[in-house]
């Protein structure tokens, strides 16, 4: 039988296997592999430790610290002051309106002459001190020229019922009333430990309740302590000093 006629398949001639690797390769090939392996693995630790260490030698902010408010300093209050009231004194005489006038504290004769509309003209200007300190519920009283015998002499006040020239805590008789003061004390000062509340009474601008306190408010080593008396200041201490004494 003829090779064309053989339904056999025919083989093929075998192929080249390749070749095989020698002992030596595979060794040479694995330490090649361990190699790049541990200098991956020693890159990788390097990495990690400097990361670490960065981490680690970083600066610290420092903390933030929340401080209160600043507290405002005390505004020093002032001491308060004693504030004199109004002056009321009585006009009379020769001026032009005689009467009732309110004055401030400190306030002098001739503010009060000028209050009741000034001198009249025929009235002698030297009968008055005009530069006298005045006191609360004090009269002034400018004399009015006396009259020539015979003519208006009749109409003239006796000179005995005239209260005395200038400023006095007199007042007429028929005004002692309504007044409430009495006269200021004459002679030696007056001792203001010693004194009774009626003898105090006497004093310009004492009334009754004042000389009261003053008496309850005893001792005193000095007449300006009668400031802590209450009803009692800087001015009524200045007219009262040459009046009173604590000896």
């Amino acid at each position: 039988m003829s090779a064309e006629l053989d339904p056999r398949p025919t083989r093929s001639p075998d192929k080249e296997s390749p070749p095989q690797a020698t002992p030596d390769e595979y060794a040479a090939t694995a330490l090649r592999h361990m190699g790049l392996g541990f200098l991956f693995g020693f890159l990788l630790c390097a990495i990690l430790a400097g990361g670490l260490m960065w981490f680690l030698r970083r600066p610290v902010p420092p903390p933030i610290v929340l401080h209160p408010p600043p507290t405002a300093a005390p505004t020093p209050t002032p001491l308060p002051t004693a504030t004199p009231g109004p002056l009321f004194v009585f006009v009379s005489g020769g001026v032009h309106n005689p009467g009732m006038v309110e004055l401030p504290a400190g306030a002098r004769v001739g503010d009060a002459l000028a209050m009741a509309g000034g001198l009249l003209p025929d009235v002698d200007s030297a009968l008055v001190n005009q530069a006298e300190l005045v006191f609360d519920g004090a009269q002034i009283h400018v004399p009015l020229p006396q009259p020539q015998a015979g003519a208006g002499a009749s109409t003239a006040l006796p000179p005995a019922n005239q209260p005395a020239s200038g400023l006095s805590g007199e007042v007429p008789p028929t005004s002692t009333a309504s007044s409430g003061h009495a006269n200021a004390p004459a002679g030696a000062p007056l001792n203001i430990n010693t004194a009774s509340a009626e003898e105090l009474t006497a004093l310009p601008g004492i009334g009754p309740s004042r000389a009261a306190a003053i008496v309850a408010g005893r001792p005193y080593s000095s007449v300006e302590d009668l400031e802590r008396v209450p009803g009692i200041g800087p001015s009524t201490v200045e007219t009262l000093t040459p009046l009173v004494t604590t000896e």
